[in-house]
């Protein structure tokens, strides 16, 4: 048996824009166990929590993909080979979908992972990076969750360039709506080009943000969580996401963004702002008729690992 444990991620930060990362202490787990004859019966995936009755069970799901793929390249070597059939996989999932929290890149690193721990880790960790960034389309949030803390990362010439930054104790308040948004839905509304003004706004951003952080002066982090390139263009999609940020200031968040591409907000914070930037957010969106789940979270500096093999 292989138990994989996944963070979720926070991706962008307001202006990193497929760029900044931050991995988050919300887990997913992946379990692997070789499937026996009496279990032929049963589904050969069982999942609990998120996504519970409406992720296949079947070899769509993506966690089986990402494994496939492994197989692939250990068929390659000359390990293998291995179906569908022959594994029992238990996911519970804890990383709400749809919403911003990395839930994918967690499902493919899983995936990963664990076939390579089958298969005998053939698999560099520079490897698993790009074979989840593949999957995934862009790196911003399987870095993270493979590295984890808040990681700077890119794709040059088919290699993943990363830059893996402490992160000061600071709490991320994670207010997410009850409804999802699929990234690819929310990344076909993005212009194919982008103002001269708005490139520069946000370079200067990212520099001010992690500036703030590596310096310990969160004052900054309200300019530095700003966003021209992506944010103002999903706004439609998420009802008051600007009188969401706007309260979370209020209450004494440092800065606040959407969180990846959404719905999610995070609003990074002192710890002792994080209860009532978290019931501010939630009460504005009442105000919606919107439920919402709020998520008081440290960094996760681990990222993906092995807890368990037996």
């Amino acid at each position: 048996m292989i138990r994989i444990r996944i963070p979720a991620t926070s991706a962008n930060l307001g202006p990193g824009f497929d760029v900044l990362g931050m991995a988050l202490d919300l887990f997913n787990e992946v379990e692997i166990t070789p499937r026996r004859k009496a279990d032929a019966a049963n589904p050969a995936i069982e999942i609990e929590g998120e996504g519970a009755k409406t992720l296949p069970r079947n070899e769509k799901n993506i966690v089986w993909q990402a494994m496939k793929k492994v197989f692939a390249c250990a068929g390659a070597r000359r390990k293998g080979p291995y179906s569908f059939g022959d594994f029992q996989i238990r996911l519970v999932n804890r990383i709400p979908l749809a919403s911003g929290l990395g839930s994918s890149a967690a499902a493919y690193l899983g995936g990963i992972m664990a076939a390579n721990e089958i298969t005998g880790r053939i698999l560099s960790r520079e490897d698993m990076l790009l074979m989840g960034v593949k999957l995934e389309g862009h790196p911003d949030n399987v870095v993270p969750a493979l590295l984890g803390g808040l990681c700077i990362s890119m794709v040059i010439d088919n290699e993943v360039k990363y830059v893996k930054l402490p992160v000061p104790a600071i709490k991320a308040v994670v207010c997410t709506p009850d409804f999802e948004l699929v990234t690819e839905k929310t990344r076909k509304i993005l212009p194919r080009h982008v103002p001269f003004a708005a490139a520069t706004f946000n370079t200067s951003r990212v520099a001010l943000f992690l500036s703030a952080l590596m310096t310990k002066n969160f004052k900054l982090l309200s300019a530095g969580m700003e966003d021209r390139l992506h944010q103002p263009y999903r706004e439609h999609l998420i009802p008051g996401m600007k009188k969401i940020i706007d309260v979370a200031m209020a209450a004494g968040a440092y800065g606040v963004a959407l969180s990846g591409a959404g719905p999610s907000i995070v609003a990074l914070c002192a710890p002792a702002k994080a209860k009532p930037v978290g019931i501010a957010m939630q009460n504005k969106w009442k105000q919606f008729n919107i439920a919402s789940a709020c998520f008081v979270l440290d960094a996760d500096t681990q990222g993906a690992r092995v807890i368990s093999r037996r």
